[in-house]
């Protein structure tokens, strides 16, 4: 090998050497770029907030949650009160979204149809407006789709008042259905606590159930001569109001033609009497709700008693009150209730009775046999 080939390969090593060198620094030098996680709605005013509107491409219509006094009210269902915790979730569930900085798609709002982040595209849209419904802010989210080797679906969403659209993996839960602001439940009543139930038809024939002492079992008054409960049908009339819920509700004076015959009233302890009257109109169930205080009028604390003492007439106040605020509540509304909870209310007399069963007669004790003695060749 001559000195040229020698010195070729030497300066081919040297070149190496330094690649590899340079290559490792870069590598060890090199940073990737931060990413950094932040609130899509940042900086979001509460008190501002005079109306929040939800719409869905589901729905049958948009949803308004109007501001009274320190909760909301939904105005498709005539104002009736929303619950507080239904719409402190959603207006939290919408804060709470979080967005990468790596997550923009795009910019452009020529893309935001295609996307599906536009108000005749999204899949739903919620906003918060101020005074004479004027746009504080909002979101769009669109339809979620799957990406690539993603298990789960991506979907794009974008402030109502910005164009940057970003790409939304974790997606916040909006309740699309005006019934879903309102509480559902509208009674519920302890069984150990209910006295007496009774029962009148149109006709103003009326029976009563009462529990039994000592026994789940009820008695019923009037019982035909001949007849016994039939247990099963009287526990669940009894046991109606155990837990009560409305699949809608609508202002009381939307419906004045509507007639209510029916009457369910259910007594409790302390005093307290519910009384439930029913309609039935197009194989729809409608009631209406009221509450009254049976006992005596509680006066207020003139000197000193004992614990037992304060505590009976803690509970007077109290059930005056219980009752009192439950008529204000619902007075002026009608719900609509399931049906097979408005039947178990609409029981007949005849539904809750059957022939009484023959006692079994006695059984007949067989006549005792003497032993038959042994013969002497027996026990040979």
């Amino acid at each position: 090998m001559n000195d040229r080939k020698v010195a070729v390969l030497a300066t081919a090593a040297i070149l190496a050497v330094a690649g590899a060198f340079l290559s490792s620094r870069l590598s060890r030098d090199y940073t990737p770029p931060k990413i950094t996680i932040f609130p899509l709605i940042e900086g979001l005013d509460l008190d501002r907030i005079q109306t929040i509107l939800v719409v869905a491409k589901s729905a049958d219509g948009p949803i308004h949650l109007d501001r009274s006094g320190n909760g909301f009210t939904v105005r498709e269902k005539d104002g009736y009160p929303a619950h507080v915790s239904k719409v402190n979730s959603l207006i939290s569930n919408c804060l709470d979204i979080r967005i990468t900085s790596d997550a923009l798609i795009t910019s452009n709002p020529a893309n935001h149809a295609q996307i599906g982040v536009t108000e005749d595209t999204a899949r739903w849209r919620v906003e918060f407006l101020g005074a004479d419904e004027k746009p504080i802010t909002g979101l769009l989210v669109s339809e979620s789709k799957s990406e690539g080797e993603q298990t789960r679906p991506v979907s794009a969403v974008r402030m109502t008042n910005s164009p940057n659209v970003y790409r939304l993996t974790d997606e916040p839960y909006i309740p699309t259905r005006a019934m879903d602001y309102i509480e559902a439940q509208i009674l519920q009543l302890e069984r150990e606590k209910m006295v007496r139930v009774t029962v009148i038809d149109p006709n103003q024939h009326s029976y009563t159930l009462k529990p039994q002492a000592d026994s789940y079992d009820l008695l019923l008054e009037p019982l035909p001569e001949g007849k016994q409960v039939r247990q099963v049908n009287a526990k669940t009339t009894f046991s109606a109001l155990t837990y009560l819920r409305a699949d809608d509700v609508t202002a009381a004076s939307k419906m004045p033609e509507l007639k209510f015959p029916n009457t369910y009233v259910c007594e409790v302890k302390n005093y307290l009497v519910y009384t439930v009257r029913l309609a039935e109109q197009d194989g729809k169930y409608y009631i209406r709700l009221s509450a009254r205080y049976t006992g005596p009028e509680p006066q207020v604390q003139q000197q000193a008693e004992s614990e037992e003492k304060l505590k009976e007439r803690e509970a007077l106040f109290l059930a005056r009150d219980t009752a009192e605020s439950f008529t204000a509540r619902h007075d002026g509304w009608v719900y609509i209730i399931p049906s097979y909870k408005a039947q178990e209310m609409l029981r007949s007399l005849d539904e809750l009775i059957e022939d009484k069963t023959k006692e079994p007669a006695a059984a007949e004790t067989p006549a005792e046999t003497a032993p038959k003695e042994s013969s002497p060749e027996s026990e040979v």
